[in-house]
């Protein structure tokens, strides 16, 4: 996906904002950050597997990879969505049901996520920080998984729970500067190494 690179600069800058409300929403409780972060990643994902403007999306390279990425967000936008319908019906009322659903899904959406990177690490089909960046996404979503399983909550697993709740919007702005920059490199290299010659230059004439 070299040559779509307005596509991934859409989808990594969807990312990239949704990243960004989710460390302001974790300062301050608002339940439009916490809407409107979810849907701008799945946004993202699903942009990234179309394309845009005619360009070449990761639905035309491949199927499970597609499928995989835009999983990856589903379940965040149905938590969402289900967050004041869970609160109403309470322990008794039925919310038991919906949360057991909601974690059979991610778990089957982590699955097929799991499955996609190791597409894009066989086939290489995003570059090597967005792969790395992906990769580091969906071990944290596993992590979080995995964790769920745990029956007993200590102080310490709290901590660390709390650290890593931290690490996912980090990791999420990770992956949206890497699509942004996906086909770019050369340029940001040049462009770089014009600027660090261009500010060596004028500190030479200053010595002088």
């Amino acid at each position: 996906m070299s040559g779509s690179t307005r596509t991934t600069l859409v989808a990594g800058v969807l990312v990239g904002l949704s990243a960004v409300l989710a460390l302001v929403g974790l300062a301050a409780a608002s339940s439009l950050l916490h809407t409107a972060g979810p849907l701008l990643a799945l946004a993202g994902a699903v942009l990234l597997v179309v394309g845009v403007r005619g360009e070449t999306g990761l639905g035309r390279v491949s199927a499970l990879a597609s499928a995989g990425i835009v999983l990856l967000f589903v379940p965040d936008v149905v938590g969402q969505a289900l967050s004041s319908t869970v609160r109403e019906l309470g322990p008794d009322g039925g919310a038991q049901v919906l949360l057991t659903a909601l974690a059979v899904l991610r778990l089957a959406s982590l699955a097929v996520a799991l499955a996609a990177v190791v597409v894009v690490l066989r086939r290489r089909l995003l570059e090597p920080w967005a792969r790395r960046a992906l990769v580091a996404v969906v071990a944290v979503r596993a992590f979080f998984a995995v964790l769920s399983f745990v029956p007993s909550v200590t102080l310490e697993l709290a901590v660390v729970t709390a650290r890593v709740d931290l690490l996912v919007p980090v990791l999420l702005l990770a992956l949206g500067v890497a699509l942004a920059l996906h086909g770019r490199g050369d340029r940001v290299r040049a462009r770089t190494g014009r600027g660090l010659e261009a500010w060596r230059s004028s500190t030479d004439v200053v010595r002088r």
